[in-house]
Formats: structure tokens, sequence, C-alpha cells
């Protein structure tokens, strides 16, 4: 209804999660059979690596009796399964955790209940809500569509596996005029076509943010830039979490420690094909910038320590 091009995030996160036809929504996407397969699909040890670094941070953190354990985009569950199979054995450990999924997808939902043995209780008092356990460790498990659905107020651990390539990029291309947002177009045959924003966008923003963290040296040689805005406010929240209530995060992609150039690509059945072929049926997946990240994470927990210093020296009335 608005007309006009979109940015290549939105056609991202529409292939991605349109609730009807996007590709990770209705099916598994997973595995040999499936288009790709990630690191605890190979093996367990994957997981199990992963809880002996959380259950670390919670003895760094005194052994508090409750955690928010988070996973963002579990996929089949495999690594948290894996993880709480490795752990069940300390009890003290399994006991303080809750295990918070953060996923969209109802398909992807129903096979993590599965892979985490989960069993739905049914409570007789009508004020307690209904809770769900993983029988691997006996932990309670809740499903978010979101982190910030996340309870607050406990020590939060959170995993981010292949969960930051997914997130929707904004592309950026040098021309004569500066700095133009790629745009995704219909052509007169109906085909999308990438065309250049005629005016900054909103996403310019988050551009100038980019650069700002860049050395001129590092940006003169570009000629493309993308930026994941996204990542930038996603990393700001959990830092804004994790100064509040303590805790750790844990991010593993594939991804560069500096700007990211033109890394967008789409996968089918283990293939690279053009990313406006058949959308919906293909990953898109592009790489994290991973400095960007810990700038984000920075200026969230300096933030975050200021307004607490102020809060502390505010006079009380």
């Amino acid at each position: 209804f608005r007309g006009g091009p979109i940015s290549v995030a939105e056609y991202m996160e529409e292939v991605l999660t349109n609730p009807k036809a996007g590709f990770y929504i209705n099916r598994d996407v997973f595995g040999a059979e499936g288009d790709f397969i990630t690191s605890p699909e190979v093996s367990q040890m994957f997981g199990e690596m992963v809880g002996v670094w959380a259950m670390c941070l919670w003895e760094q953190m005194g052994q508090p009796n409750r955690v928010n354990l988070v996973e963002l985009g579990p996929g089949r569950g495999t690594l948290m399964a894996d993880l709480l199979r490795g752990a069940s054995k300390f009890k003290n450990f399994t006991e303080s955790l809750h295990i918070h999924l953060v996923e969209c997808s109802p398909t992807l939902q129903k096979l993590q209940h599965h892979n985490l043995k989960c069993m739905d209780e049914n409570n007789a008092n009508d004020n307690v809500e209904e809770r769900t356990i993983s029988s691997l460790a006996g932990t309670p498990v809740s499903w978010h569509a979101a982190l910030e659905q996340v309870p607050s107020g406990f020590p939060t651990i959170i995993v981010a596996h292949e969960f930051y390539d997914a997130l929707p990029v904004h592309q950026f291309q040098k021309t004569t005029r500066g700095w133009c947002e790629k745009l995704v177009d219909i052509a007169e045959d109906s085909s999308f076509r990438f065309v250049l924003s005629p005016q900054p966008t909103p996403a310019t923003l988050f551009l100038l943010q980019r650069c700002k963290w860049a050395a001129d040296k590092e940006l003169e040689k570009l000629e493309h830039i993308e930026v994941c805005a996204k990542a930038m406010e996603l990393t700001g929240a959990m830092a804004k979490r994790i100064g509040s209530d303590g805790g750790g995060a844990l991010i593993i992609d594939y991804g560069l420690n500096g700007v990211v150039t033109d890394s967008l690509q789409a996968i089918r059945k283990h293939k690279f094909v053009d990313l406006f072929d058949n959308p919906g049926s293909a990953d898109l997946s592009a790489y994290v910038d991973f400095a960007s990240i810990s700038h984000s994470a920075e200026e969230a927990s300096e933030l975050n320590h200021y307004s607490r210093t102020a809060q502390k020296n505010r006079p009380s009335l």
C-alpha cells in the first residue's frame, strides 16, 4: 500500500519471517534433508561446551538460585538439549535454571518442545499458570517471540548461535552524491531488481553510527557497506539487561571484526542461489559485523552505568 521500493532489510525480514510464507515459519530447514547444517547437528560436544561456559559463568556470579538461560533462535532445540543433558549431573546448576527460548516459528517451537522432552504440567489451581518442564534436567521452559518478553529481575545468561546472521541488513553503495541505500524494486517484467535511494533514508542514521566507529582509512577503500540495525539494537538491549540484572552473553556466528561490505547470500538445499529466486524457499544470511556488536554493547553499558550513577546521586525529596 505504501508503494515504491523497500529496503533490503524489509525484503529479508519478509522472506524469512512472514507469518504465512516465511522461510523459517512453517518447516524444518535444518540438517542434511533441509537447507543447511549447524554445529549442534554435527556433534553433541558443541552444546555441552556451551553448557560448560554457562555453568562457569553461573559460578562466577556466586551460584544464584534463579537464573534465566535464554537462547535466541534455538532451531530444533539441539544445542539446548545437549547442554541440559551434559549439565544434568550438576543439580545445583540445573535447579537454578529457567529456560527461555526466543522463537517465532510455530513449527520449530513444536520441534523444540519434542527434542527437549517437555511435559506440560496441569495445575488444579486456577491462579497458577501451567508450566512446561524439560525432563532432561527438570528445568521449566518458556517460549517468547522476542527478548523483551523474557521476565527481568533475575541474572540472565544469553546464547545466540547462528542467530545474528539472519537479522535483516541494510545495504549502502557509494555514489557521486554520497552513500545511497540499496532498495528492492519491481521491474517491468514483475521480477525484483536493486535500485538506489534518491534521497537519504531512515537507515542512514545507523550508517552514520557505524561509520563513526570505523577509521577513515577503512571507509575510503569501501564501495559497499552492510549495516544491521537490529543487531545493534538487540545488542544494546542485551547489554542493558545484563547491566541491570547481571549475567552474560555468548554470540557465536560467522562474520568479521570490522565493516562488512556485500555479504548477503541465499542458500537452498546446501547450494547458493540468487537472492530473488523464489523468495521464501531459501535462507538469507549475512556476515555478522562483530565490531559493531562490540561497540553497541559498550555504548549501552556506558549509558547504563551513567544512568545508575545518576539515580544513585539523585537527591531525595
